[in-house]
This record gives structure tokens, sequence and C-alpha cells, in this order.
């Protein structure tokens, strides 16, 4: 018997006038865990059709991990904003594994939104060039991490770049609107990189006594302030 089974069995049982105590005695659980598979289902039963979209295409354990990622429920209301982190983020929160992860992707790509949009542009004529771009631009980020280059020389560079290889397509013959999609995708992605590395890094500084628990949401937006403001300006933030 597989855990759905032994959960359904546990709710026909307990439907059928079972005590919690008796139900516990079959299947070797305490009462009070039995009560919590039971009371789950029940709410489930009794609220699915409020909850938001992304919650209901979602397993319990996948639910609990973003739960706990976030702090609250919140983030359901949100699937835009999951889908534009990345497969990357969800692998680094606690009990997320390759599996979870996937389902995440399947329920957000089945709402409409699509996780590795950022890898494909409206014309796929110029996919090459994006292509092309992501790779010199991973490469460079690789460089400057391993050197602990600073974040107001690299972002700047990062810049560069972009606005090089943009400028290279425009001589091309690319048209206004592609070049603009290729600099707003190269952006995405660098800046999506910057704030794994980010998250990487803060989760390595939290210590084992601090109060407060980790905030993604918060590090993930001071990433992307961070990095918004440096590319911006050329400086940190004052």
């Amino acid at each position: 018997m597989n855990i759905k089974q032994r959960d359904d069995e546990i709710w026909k049982m307990r439907t059928e006038g079972a005590t919690f105590s008796q139900i516990a005695v079959r299947f070797h659980l305490s009462p009070s865990r039995v009560q919590q598979i039971y009371c789950r289902r029940k709410e489930k039963m009794e609220n699915f059709d409020k909850w938001p979209p992304l919650k209901r295409a979602l397993s319990v354990r996948v639910r609990d991990i973003l739960i706990k990622a976030f702090g609250s429920e919140e983030i359901f209301k949100n699937p835009e904003r999951l889908a534009s982190m990345g497969p990357n983020v969800f692998l680094k929160w606690r009990n997320m594994g390759r599996k979870s992860a996937n389902q995440l992707i399947e329920a957000l790509e089945s709402l409409g939104y699509s996780v590795n949009g950022n890898m494909k542009m409206a014309d796929s004529r110029y996919e090459v060039y994006l292509r092309i771009g992501r790779s010199i631009l991973r490469n460079y980020f690789d460089y400057c991490t391993k050197n602990s280059m600073d974040d107001a020389e690299y972002i700047p560079t990062v810049r560069v770049i972009i606005e090089g290889i943009t400028e290279e397509m425009r001589s091309s013959g690319m048209g206004k609107p592609n070049c603009k999609e290729i600099t707003e995708k190269l952006k995405d992605y660098n800046r999506e990189i910057y704030q794994n590395i980010w998250i990487e890094h803060a989760k390595e500084d939290e210590e084992p006594e601090d109060e407060e628990p980790f905030d993604l949401e918060r590090e993930y937006q001071l990433a992307k302030y961070t990095f918004d403001y440096i590319y911006e300006h050329g400086e940190h933030p004052k």
C-alpha cells in the first residue's frame, strides 16, 4: 500500500465512524498523525475551489516547500514570479529535489507561464544570436566569479558586452524590435544568474543562531535591485 492508498483508507475509515485511535492502530501511526492526515484532506476538499490555480496544481510536498521558502501562501498568487526565477533557483530551496522541481515547472507551464521563456525569441531566426550572447555572458560570469571581481566592475562590463552584441546585430540588418528583445533577454538572463549566486552566498552567510528565518523573497528582490542599479549607474547603490 502506497501513501496515497493509505491516506484514502484513513479518510474512508474516519468518514465511516472510526476513531483516530482505531485508525492509528491499523496503520501503526500516532493518533495525532492520523488526525493531521484526515484534517488536511478535509481542508482540501472544503477549500479546493477557493485556492489559486497554482496551489491546486501542486502536491502537498511542493506546496509546503514553497510556503517555507517564501514564508506565506502569497506566492501561489504570483506564478509569474516563480516562472521568472527558473529551475536553478527552484533547486536551491530546502527539500526541493529534481522531481519536485519538475512538478513545479509542469504546473506553471500548464497555467501558461513558461519557465524557460527567456530562451526563445519571438522570431526563431534570431535565436542563434541569443544563444551566442548567453554563452559569452555565462563564460564571463564564471571568470568573474572565479576571480572574485567586484560587482561594480563586473556588471558594467556585462552592459558593454550586451550593447556590443546588439550593435553587431543591428549592423547585420536586424530590426529595432528584435535588437531590443535581444538586449532585454540577455539582461534578464544575466540578472538571473547574478541572483542565483547572490542567494547562494546569502545562504552561506546565514548563521544557525539567527532568530529570523531566511527570507528568500527579500534576498531575491535585493539582488534584482542591486544588479539593475549597477547596470544603470555603474556603481553600488548608496
